[in-house]
Formats: C-alpha cells, sequence, structure tokens
C-alpha cells in the first residue's frame, strides 16, 4: 500500500471506530409536590418529543426528589424539550386495589401538559402539581 493510501485507511477506521456513544443528555433533578407537600412515592417519566431519542425515568424519593436516567445511557436525559408523565399509586396490600395518588391525567405524556426541555449540564426541574 503506498503511504496515502495507508494513511486514509487509518483515518477511516479511527472514523468508524470514535461513533457516537449515544446522544447528548444533561443531567436532570428535581422535586415533584402535589398540593404543597412533596410527593413521596411514583415514577417520572421523561418522553423525547424527538422521535429515536430514549425515554429517562427516576423513581420519586419519599422527600420528593427524583434524579433521571435512561435505560441504556445511564444518568442523564436526552438533551430537548419533553413530554412528562408522572404516576403514583397507593397499595393497599394483595387484597386491594391500588388507590391513585395523583389526578389520572398526569399518568399520560399526552393528557397531563406538563413538559421540560433539557439542555446540556446540570438541569433542576421541579413539578408542583
Amino acid at each position: 500500500m503506498t503511504k496515502p493510501l495507508s494513511l486514509l485507511v487509518l483515518l477511516l477506521i479511527a472514523a468508524v471506530g470514535c461513533g457516537s456513544a449515544g446522544p447528548e443528555m444533561g443531567d436532570v433533578k428535581g422535586t415533584v409536590t402535589y398540593k404543597g407537600k412533596p410527593l413521596t412515592t411514583g415514577t417520572i417519566t421523561f418522553v423525547p418529543e424527538t422521535d429515536g431519542l430514549p425515554n429517562a425515568f427516576a423513581e420519586i424519593q419519599t422527600d420528593g426528589t427524583y434524579v433521571a436516567q435512561t435505560r441504556d445511557f445511564g444518568n442523564g436525559v436526552p438533551v430537548g424539550k419533553h413530554r412528562v408523565m408522572i404516576i403514583a399509586v397507593k397499595d393497599h396490600g394483595p387484597e386491594a386495589p391500588v388507590e391513585a395518588i395523583l389526578p389520572v391525567k398526569y399518568s399520560s405524556d399526552s393528557q397531563s401538559g406538563l413538559k421540560a426541555e433539557v439542555s446540556a449540564g446540570e438541569n433542576i426541574i421541579d413539578f408542583p402539581l
């Protein structure tokens, strides 16, 4: 192989080997409150408005705080606009049905009315419901 051709092959291999590790992410944390008090249980899901990006989710802690992550890319939420849904229920045991803590509209990203815009870096996004 000639020197210029060898260099071109090496550059192509390096370019292919340095593929993207995933979407650009922003760290997202915050607090969810309901009627002025921290929501003590539940899950929050960020659904990207851009096709092809993964959903991000978090368990809501007993103090109402959350830290979002994705299944495939770890901590963070893809940068961009998101619809948000929050589900919180009380479990009264195996014999009783679960009881919704929040109005049912919050359990659907298309009906909740909740939105978030995530930037690169740290984002604190609170949801006072």
